[in-house]
């Protein structure tokens, strides 16, 4: 622990990475204050937050075998309390965003399949990528494709002829590609579905009262800096950034520079 320590500590000091240093600092000192004291981790699988059984997929088609194109995983999905497949990269970024949506309730991968008549009259199958559900009652149907071969694959022409023949299948039917999905917005989905799991009602009832006394914008290092702990300070703050307590006015990755308004109850 002490190696890892002065590591951390002579990086930090050359200048490299300064703030993250300092955090991971914090985090490692208050892990070693904690296994001093004989204090049990958290990290354990008798916390719910931090492990949770889940329940298999429902995924209605089965994955592809063989693809250039193809990066399989299985990506936790909270809103069925499930594991969710994704078939490449690409959709398991598009997921990540779609999780921390504040006005997403459910996301199914890959419902079932709809048949359609194509323009050669030809009875054909399809199933979306995601099937999503919001808190106003609308479902939004979406396949995710890498722009270089969303021509090709013709995935417009099978929305239109879907919509037409199915109008009441979903409300909206839409593509995503590469150029829709932000880096940052992943990192930032990241970060929040991360916070999550550390969810700490003490922490964040301390930035609360914090924040009531409080107006304006104020950058996010300033916030943190309001606490012993960075790592929990930086945890509180990215859950009411969760909550829509705390309003991001800067674009790009969220970090100790970032601006963020306090948005007061109405």
């Amino acid at each position: 622990m002490w190696n890892a320590l002065n590591r951390i500590r002579s990086l930090a000091q050359s200048g490299l990475c300064r703030c993250r240093w300092f955090r991971l600092l914090n985090c490692c000192r208050e892990q070693s204050r904690q296994d001093q004291v004989g204090k049990e981790t958290t990290m354990s699988n008798d916390n719910f937050n931090f492990f949770k059984s889940r329940k298999p997929s429902k995924r209605s088609r089965k994955g592809t075998l063989k693809s250039s194109a193809s990066s399989r995983s299985f990506y936790p999905n909270d809103t069925l309390d499930s594991w969710a497949f994704c078939e490449s990269a690409l959709e398991r970024e598009f997921l990540t965003i779609v999780l921390v949506h504040p006005g997403v309730v459910e996301v199914q991968e890959q419902p079932e399949a709809v048949t359609y008549i194509d323009d050669d009259g030809k009875e054909r199958t399809h199933t979306f990528d995601f099937l999503i559900r919001l808190c106003d009652g609308r479902t939004i149907v979406v396949d995710v494709k890498a722009d270089s071969r969303r021509l090709k694959s013709g995935i417009d022409e099978v929305h239109r002829l879907i919509q037409a023949q199915h109008p009441g299948y979903a409300d909206k039917f839409i593509v995503r590609t590469d150029r829709e999905i932000s880096r940052d917005g992943v990192r930032n989905a990241e970060l929040i579905l991360r916070a999550r799991t550390l969810w700490d009602e003490e922490a964040i009832e301390e930035l609360r009262r914090h924040l009531a006394s409080m107006h304006g914008v104020f950058r996010l290092a300033s916030l943190v800096a309001l606490f012993d702990s960075e790592a929990a300070g930086f945890n509180a703050v990215l859950n009411l950034i969760d909550a829509q307590e705390l309003k991001p006015v800067t674009r790009g990755r969220i970090n100790d520079n970032t601006e963020l308004e306090i948005r007061k109850a109405a």
